[in-house]
């Protein structure tokens, strides 16, 4: 209702300006400040130092987020900087974009930005051949249904942050599902087909101590997996089988 009394002119400028906000903040996450300021507050110097930038740049970047909601200046109160600078804090967004935050957020924005927005700039040039796939142009590579996989299995890293980005998107599903379906009552063992690292069978596992689980992905994913549950989810793997393979 509030949006309604908005004109809409200023509504669609909003929208606009929604693709400066989101490089804004992927460039925040891959300078590393939501986890410099992990501890508390920083100065823009030592943020500058911090990302081997320009403290002008610096400025620039930290105002941008700080719109944004991302960061909070801090002023006046002991150990202030004393030269002209400003000091920062994360906001509850800027926490949620830190390397180790459950929500896997700081990967979504780094696979959004990196790999899916070049293919979102391609949706022109594709509208008048059917035969065009805009990631396949964006990426340079063979205009097939497989080609964005095919663009995963040839960068194992990337693969690593799309599935770290996926799990951000699946977390509100998981729950979901964990609850909406008798699991114990009706499966013995369940098979996650492309279930990434895993986060969906550690859940499931975790509530339902009868069942077993297998998880099932390509190799660079697996492999991922693996290390991932043999450090942190220890206690489902005498009931989690790992199996590699490409289901298409």
């Amino acid at each position: 209702a509030a949006d309604s009394l908005v004109p809409p002119a200023n509504r669609l400028l909003s929208r606009a300006f929604d693709l400066n906000q989101l490089v804004a903040i992927y460039c925040c996450v891959k300078v590393g400040w939501p986890d410099a300021l992990k501890n508390g507050v920083q100065s823009d110097r030592f943020l500058a130092s911090h990302s081997n930038m320009s403290r002008t740049m610096t400025r620039r970047l930290l105002r941008a987020c700080t719109v944004g909601g991302i960061f909070e200046e801090v002023r006046g109160g002991a150990g202030d900087v004393d030269d002209g600078g400003r000091r920062y804090v994360n906001t509850v967004l800027g926490d949620a974009l830190r390397g180790d935050h459950p929500s896997m957020l700081k990967y979504f924005i780094q696979f959004n930005v990196e790999d899916m927005a070049p293919a979102q700039m391609q949706l022109w040039n594709s509208l008048g051949d059917d035969s065009l796939i805009p990631f396949s142009l964006a990426h340079n590579y063979s205009h097939t249904s497989n080609s964005v996989w095919q663009y995963y299995q040839d960068r194992p890293g990337q693969m690593i942050q799309f599935v770290k980005g996926l799990e951000a998107l699946d977390e509100q599903n998981t729950r979901i599902l964990l609850h909406d379906f008798a699991w114990d009552a009706r499966c013995k063992a369940v098979i996650d087909v492309g279930g990434g690292r895993g986060s969906f069978l550690v859940n499931l596992l975790r509530m339902y101590p009868t069942l077993r689980g297998v998880l099932f992905d390509v190799p660079p994913v697996i492999d991922e997996a693996e290390a991932f549950l043999n450090n942190s989810h220890k206690d489902i793997l005498d009931r989690t089988s790992f199996a590699r393979g490409d289901f298409f």
